[in-house]
């Protein structure tokens, strides 16, 4: 296995094809564009500390980065995705495994975010009343 990680992070993570086309696949469409199996392609993943693992539970901002890309397709040529890709790859680099999520924080947050929802529908229909 001697593709570039760069590569693979944008095909896997970012749905970015060397063409420059934004469509994100499975492990197994991205294992076959590479002619491995999915096993050898997160292995592949684990070695490069890529492994969706190591992402899921590092505090790095992957989604909003993957719908930056996705919006930039429709008016942006191959090289400058391309340019932008890497940028979110040196980022990611930078902080996978690093900086751990705080899991407990995101749920109190969550919940805080639901209590001042429910809090505003109440105050919303007493005022409809």
């Amino acid at each position: 296995m001697d593709s570039d990680p760069f590569d693979v992070f944008c095909l896997y993570y970012l749905g970015l094809t060397p063409e420059g086309e934004v469509r994100f696949q499975n492990a197994n469409q991205v294992a076959r564009r590479f002619n491995w199996t999915p096993d050898a392609l997160l292995e592949f993943l684990a070695t490069h500390r890529m492994h969706p693992d190591l992402v899921l539970n590092t505090d790095f901002p992957l989604s909003r980065y993957q719908v930056d890309l996705q919006i930039a397709a429709e008016k942006e040529d191959t090289e400058t995705l391309h340019a932008r890709a890497l940028s979110i790859y040196e980022a990611f680099g930078q902080t996978a495994g690093k900086k751990r999520r705080d899991w407990a924080k995101e749920i109190e947050a969550e919940r805080e975010a639901d209590r001042e929802a429910a809090l505003e529908r109440r105050r919303e229909s007493k005022r409809l009343r």
